[in-house]
């Protein structure tokens, strides 16, 4: 039977509102008054826990500028629907047991959920958890899941120990809870039960056959998620190298070629093809070779020239804390003679400001230092990298010349072995007519022949010239968005500790005169 709070909360739904959000705060000890004060005050982007149970809530709705929330109750509600919560990304604590939910939705971007709660819903289906990686406590008890197999989704979770399903229909099946323990890699608890490992292994083997299915399935996964990110490794260094479309190059040229498809059907007319192809792999492999030298080249100089960069403006940054840490501690000296001796305030507060436009002065010229020498390092790293790029613009060229004349090479071939063909199935008694249509419309024609080759030819040019001017621009343009970017970097950087000097000197001279203003309104 419900209880009276819960049939109350049912006439009069609830809003999450600011008022209510700060009743809610939870405030980890500390005296009451003390917590209280807290709740009114802090900042919600300071809050880590909040408990709405037992609120009355039909939704779930601002939540906004609780970022950093950790742990989330929202149990013994209204709530029939998971929603608003996607940018509480911090959560590892959700609970949302006890109230009308019948579709798990909306916590996908909660990643670092470790224990979630959904104790007593209306749910029939595990799922939608699937970027939910740290799951550790999963509770589901209560709901309407009807299909055991359904359990077999949270075998994925690597990380769970405690699932509780009880007051399921599943449960029902004499088969449950050996299905569970079988299928559920690692459990500690099931349904407040400690696991047994005998019972683990008892479970395995009465489910042996589908088991060793499963385990071989599961290892031909992770076989090919490897394969797949070694291959996604691989084009993603291509794609840095400025390497993208060279591999598939040739593939490429015939996939594009409109008439390759009808000169595959003249027998014989291609057989150069595959000694051209094999000579097109072993300049590609040089090259790409070559290039991924000075890719590992290029980054090394950048990454020696940040490393240069970095440690230079380390002294620098030394040099300027050590003469801001010798002011504060003047100003605190002043400070302090300001009170002991109020009759010399005028005298030592005019000193400190002194010492502070001297201080500015020598700020500014370690910055104009600073400016002056990254300067000279940004020109130099352009000049070195830019060297680097027209090195690799002359590969380019150099790589593409060599695939335009295997190219030119496999046309002239074609030709000659074109020519060979159109004689012989022009002569009497050929067996021209049990050749596909394709074939007998081009060798009928001498003209349609060589148009086709000529069609060809043209296309496969274009594809080498297309890539040619792409990578050869990318080169180009990489090299001068680099050093643009650096060149911005070091606008930017100087510009931004100028602001620095500026604001510092500005802060502490009204310090100066409240300083100043305090001692006058003492002496009054």
């Amino acid at each position: 039977m419900p209880s009276l709070e819960r049939l109350i909360a049912e006439v009069e739904p609830n809003v999450i509102t600011e008022g209510l959000t700060r009743e809610c705060i939870q405030i980890q000890g500390g005296e009451p008054d003390t917590a209280a004060n807290k709740k009114r005050s802090m900042p919600f982007r300071d809050v880590e826990c909040l408990a709405f149970s037992f609120k009355n809530l039909a939704c779930i709705d601002n939540l906004r500028g609780l970022d950093n929330l950790t742990k989330l109750q929202l149990d013994n509600n209204q709530i029939t629907k998971i929603e608003n919560l996607g940018h509480l990304v911090n959560l590892t604590w959700l609970d949302l047991s006890f109230n009308r939910i019948s579709t798990i939705s909306g916590l996908d971007t909660l990643t670092k959920l470790v224990d979630l709660s959904l104790f007593n819903n209306q749910i029939s289906k595990i799922e939608n958890l699937d970027t939910l990686v740290n799951l550790n406590v999963l509770s589901l008890g209560n709901n309407q899941l009807s299909a055991l197999d359904n359990v077999m989704y949270l075998r994925q979770f690597k990380q769970l120990r405690l699932v509780n399903l009880a007051g399921n229909p599943i449960c029902k099946d004499h088969d449950y809870r050996s299905y569970v323990l079988s299928h559920i890699k690692d459990l500690i608890y099931l349904d407040y039960r400690r696991v047994n490992p005998a019972d683990v292994q008892a479970a395995r083997e009465q489910h042996q056959d589908e088991m060793i299915e499963l385990q071989e399935r599961e290892e031909q996964q992770v076989q090919d998620e490897k394969l797949n990110a070694e291959r996604d490794a691989h084009n993603k260094l291509m794609t840095q190298a400025n390497l993208e479309g060279v591999e598939t190059l040739i593939d490429d040229m015939v996939k594009e070629d409109p008439e390759w498809p009808r000169l595959t059907q003249v027998p014989n007319l291609l057989d150069p093809w595959n000694d051209i192809r094999d000579k097109f792999n072993v300049s590609t492999d040089e090259f790409k070779v070559a290039i991924l030298e000075q890719h590992s080249r290029k980054k090394a100089e950048y990454d020696e020239w940040l490393g240069v960069v970095r440690s230079y403006l380390d002294e620098k940054d030394a040099e300027a804390r050590k003469l801001i840490i010798e002011y504060e501690k003047a100003k605190k000296h002043t400070s302090r003679q300001v009170v002991d001796n109020p009759a010399l305030a005028d005298t030592q507060i005019l000193n400190l400001k002194v010492k502070l436009m001297a201080l500015k002065d020598q700020l500014m010229a370690i910055e104009m230092e600073a400016v002056e020498v990254v300067d000279g390092l940004v020109q130099e790293f352009d000049r070195a990298y830019s060297e680097l790029a027209e090195i690799n613009k002359g590969q380019y060229n150099g790589y593409f010349t060599q695939v335009r004349d295997l190219q030119n090479s496999f046309f002239n071939q074609l030709t000659s072995v074109a020519m060979t063909v159109f004689e012989k199935y022009n002569q009497e008694n050929s067996d021209i007519d049990s050749l596909p249509e394709d074939a007998r419309v081009l060798l009928q024609d001498k003209d349609s022949l060589m148009n086709a080759l000529q069609a060809s030819h043209d296309a496969h040019m274009q594809k080498i010239d297309a890539l040619e001017d792409r990578l050869v621009s990318q080169e180009l343009r990489g090299a001068n968005d680099l050093t643009s970017s650096n060149a911005t970097w070091a606008t930017r950087r100087n510009r931004d500790r100028i602001s620095e000097i500026i604001n510092y000197v500005e802060r502490n001279m009204l310090e100066l005169d409240e300083l100043a203003g305090e001692d006058d309104g003492g002496e009054a």
